[in-house]
């Protein structure tokens, strides 16, 4: 009964993500609500399209035009109500239904972040850092606002005013930070092929705190990988340092079939590996090891389960990567940072041993890696086999 547990969890989750598709479906009632929500005062709502509308008054004029998108942000999908004037302007915009953290909506809330849609148009491009600012620390959000709010414009201009929109023409974002989250997953495939280079693995896992963790905060977590099950993949050119770290952390596991990640690049294993040298303090947990990683299996299966269900990557996610770096979390998330800080001290790496889902994911994702190698090289071995016997009865 044992070894069917792991095809057991893995029915669960399919049958489960299956479900929560189902159970999220948004029909027409919903999105007449949402019209509703955003214009209590109108009579009736004439559809332009399935998202789309214009508000129609008593008298039967025209209030405004407006529609309902969703895009995704950095947890899941985010619906986005938008607003315009029959001539066309912006009247407003808001967040009707998220899956995000709420600090990442507070924040971009308290920038004004909405302020700078009033008055444009519906054929203006609306695309972020064209004619639009993000907000630093919650780029995916912002992005995710911005995407709806063209489609409910550009619908509007495009079926109601018969304007074509204006285009953007926005190369793909390849910079600095590109290049330097894309070295460092390469050095990482590297650095343990030589010896010599394994020594300065504490130096490696510093510049990854820096540059992965404090300067960009875009450490893997299950947001990506629960958003990357549930199909929720943002633009390649507007946000390529998501699949940078994404396929850096899967490729290596999958091809080498060795966790690279988590040894050499994961920020937040380089805290701990750090506050762990300062106190030079070594618990032995290794009896507890066998409980330990059940906990982690477990971990895993539920924030992947209450992620599927509820159709949301950031649902059940409780890691404090966004806490740390980013400096942004919740009192519980501030006080969990605490303790596996503290932790740290007299155990190496804890968190990473007993609780962290995003290691436990490319551990299998390793043994799948090393389960194909080792198919494919027996296969190669049999064909050879195969050869040697044609050759010694020709």
């Amino acid at each position: 009964m044992k070894k069917f547990i792991p095809l057991i969890a893995v029915v669960i989750l399919f049958s489960t993500a299956g479900y929560g598709h189902y159970a999220n479906k948004m029909d027409k009632d919903v999105v007449q609500g949402y019209y509703r929500q955003m214009l209590p005062q109108t009579d009736h709502f004439d559809p332009i399209d399935d998202r789309t509308a214009k508000a129609i008054g008593a008298d039967g004029n025209l209030i405004a035009y407006l529609g309902v998108c969703s895009n995704v942000g950095y947890g899941g999908p985010m619906m986005v109500g938008t607003i315009l004037e029959p001539t066309g302007a912006i009247k407003g915009v808001m967040i009707l239904q998220h899956k995000e953290t709420l600090s990442y909506i507070n924040k971009i809330t308290q920038a004004g972040y909405f302020r700078q849609y009033i008055k444009k148009r519906a054929d203006d491009p609306l695309v972020l850092n064209y004619d639009l600012d993000r907000i630093s620390g919650a780029t995916l959000s912002s992005r995710a606002i911005a995407k709806s709010v063209q489609d409910v414009a550009h619908t509007v201009s495009v079926k109601e005013m018969k304007v074509t929109p204006k285009k953007a023409g926005i190369p793909w974002n390849i910079g600095l930070k590109e290049i330097a989250v894309a070295l460092l997953f390469i050095l990482s495939v590297f650095i343990p092929r030589f010896k010599q280079l394994t020594k300065y693995r504490m130096v490696f896992l510093a510049l990854s705190i820096i540059i992965l963790g404090f300067w960009l905060n875009r450490s893997l977590s299950m947001g990506h990988v629960s958003a990357m099950f549930l199909g929720y993949f943002p633009s390649p050119s507007e946000n390529p340092i998501w699949y940078i770290v994404l396929a850096g952390a899967l490729g290596p596991a999958l091809f080498t079939g060795k966790n690279l990640y988590c040894t050499y690049v994961c920020p937040f294993c380089g805290l701990q590996e750090a506050t762990h040298m300062i106190s030079k303090v070594n618990i032995p947990i290794g009896k507890y090891l066998k409980w330990l990683w059940l906990v982690r299996e477990t971990l895993l299966f539920l924030v992947l389960f209450w992620a599927f269900l509820f159709v949301n990557p950031s649902f059940s996610s409780y890691e404090p990567f966004g806490t740390i770096f980013g400096l942004n979390g919740s009192s519980y998330q501030w006080y969990l940072l605490f303790v596996i800080l503290l932790t740290s001290f007299f155990f190496r790496r804890f968190w990473c041993t007993a609780f962290c889902p995003v290691g436990t994911f490319l551990d299998k994702v390793a043994f799948l890696g090393r389960k194909i190698r080792g198919i494919i090289g027996l296969s190669s071995a049999k064909k050879a086999r195969k050869a040697d016997v044609k050759i010694a009865k020709s």
